[in-house]
């Protein structure tokens, strides 16, 4: 049965002033199937010709916002790999539409034949190259939310108690859904619908039901969790900052889903920045 959730709590997106620079979010979900997620996605192939053309329809649609800077959620420090990447695109030497076989560069992705199928290369490469833009901007830390504290209560078998009843569907109940609705729906569909607030709220608000409690008397593994968490969004905001050329440039971000609740709050704190939501291009 599909989850069902309350109405969303008021998380307003926020009006642009003009000298902000406004970034527009873009959740999507992992195309290459990394299983990286606590919900991961049942991808079907993107390099399916039915697949392709819905791509090509979503990136033009993208592309009316009329963004001056790419962002894709691959790490910072392989921005040489990424846009030498992006170059054999760009120029033809590789196809969106075929398996291309090279290392991901991602320190977490290892198939040699997954990162032509990723979002990373079918969303943001394809809307670079179709918007004439020189380069891919990686923004991307990643970290590993495990600690030893948590490792340790693990071990122990520690299972806080529920206060509480809980109005967030567990994660297989989300992933069943997701992967259903991915499998009836056009890429277009179905990022319209992952970018609705009541979806936007599943891997965020289920994170901290599970790791808030998680802890006891001097163990606050769960809580690090989260601070991790915390701490690798932030600089994905700060490597935003660092792509930005000019008072004029529009950051569109190419990223998963689970990201872009907390990424709305910490650019909307930022007064630099001004967090936009996709729904408008969809």
């Amino acid at each position: 049965m599909a989850a069902t959730p309350p109405e969303p709590r008021n998380h307003a997106w926020p009006d642009c002033t003009s000298e902000q620079i406004p970034v527009l979010l873009l959740g999507t979900y992992h195309m290459d199937n990394p299983g990286l997620d606590e919900a991961n996605v049942e991808a079907d192939d993107v390099l399916s010709d039915q697949r392709q053309s819905e791509l090509s329809d979503l990136t033009e649609r993208l592309a009316e916002w009329n963004p001056t800077r790419v962002a894709v959620e691959r790490p910072y420090d392989r921005s040489d790999d990424v846009n030498a990447l992006y170059r054999e695109y760009r120029s033809g030497d590789r196809s969106y539409s075929e398996v291309e076989n090279f290392d991901p560069p991602h320190p977490y992705r290892d198939g040699l034949d997954t990162e032509c199928r990723s979002e990373v290369v079918q969303i943001g490469f394809r809307l670079a190259e179709l918007l004439g833009l020189d380069r891919i901007h990686p923004v991307d830390y990643p970290m590993r939310l495990a600690n030893d504290d948590a490792a340790e209560l693990e071990q122990q078998g520690f299972e806080p108690g529920r206060k509480t009843t809980s109005t967030v569907p567990d994660s297989e109940t989300v992933e069943r859904e997701q992967t259903e609705r991915l499998a009836e729906s056009t890429l277009v569909e179905y990022h319209r619908w992952i970018n609705q607030e009541n979806q936007l709220r599943f891997n965020h608000e289920g994170m901290f039901e599970q790791l808030i409690p998680f802890g006891t008397g001097d163990n606050f593994g769960g809580p690090k969790m989260l601070t991790t968490w915390f701490d690798r969004n932030l600089r994905i905001v700060h490597n935003l900052w660092r792509a930005v050329q000019s008072d004029g440039d529009r950051i569109l971000l190419v990223i998963g889903s689970g990201h872009i609740r907390i990424l709305r709050y910490l650019l909307d704190e930022s007064p630099m920045f001004c967090p936009k939501s996709a729904l408008q291009c969809l």
